[in-house]
């Protein structure tokens, strides 16, 4: 087999294998929504939970900075998000140019449900591995992020 086959080969099994996580992922967030939920989530929503659960607060702009979306489109969901209940929008006192983003109850508690589903789903999938086949596999995916984090800096500064 000449070096490209092989490479092709292997790029074509990464894209099936993200492929299938992804399509599980989105099974699973599909049924978490209908069973524990009256909103519309979809992969963007979640993001954007989970993010202000980490973060606590943050600006619109840095929502679309991290997830890569036009200003348009994250006013969009964001609305959808605040009419849904699970967000609220409040302008700083400092400066009221700012407007901070920040979970409600609801949007807490819903954004800690999905962590702990992802982070259960996460568990199920690696126990097909040993131990130690994990701790390579978490090795291996840090040095691909650190990759992506440096490729995704290099494309911020080229568009600037």
């Amino acid at each position: 087999m000449s070096p490209d086959t092989e490479r092709n080969s292997q790029l074509a099994n990464i894209d099936q294998l993200l492929e299938a996580f992804f399509r599980y992922k989105n099974k699973v967030l599909d049924q978490q929504q209908k069973t524990e939920t009256n909103c519309k989530l979809n992969p963007t929503k979640s993001h954007i939970l989970g993010m202000l659960l980490r973060e606590q607060r943050c600006m619109a702009v840095d929502v679309a900075r991290q997830l890569s979306l036009s200003s348009g489109a994250t006013t969009i969901v964001l609305n959808q998000l605040e009419s849904e209940g699970l967000i609220q929008r409040v302008r700083s006192e400092e400066d009221r140019r700012i407007v901070w983003l920040s979970l409600t109850e609801d949007g807490e508690q819903l954004a800690k449900s999905l962590n702990a589903n992802r982070g259960r789903m996460t568990w199920e999938l690696l126990q097909a591995l040993t131990e130690e086949e994990q701790q390579q596999m978490v090795g291996m995916l840090k040095k691909i992020e650190l990759k992506l984090l440096e490729k995704m800096k290099a494309l911020e500064q080229t568009h600037r």
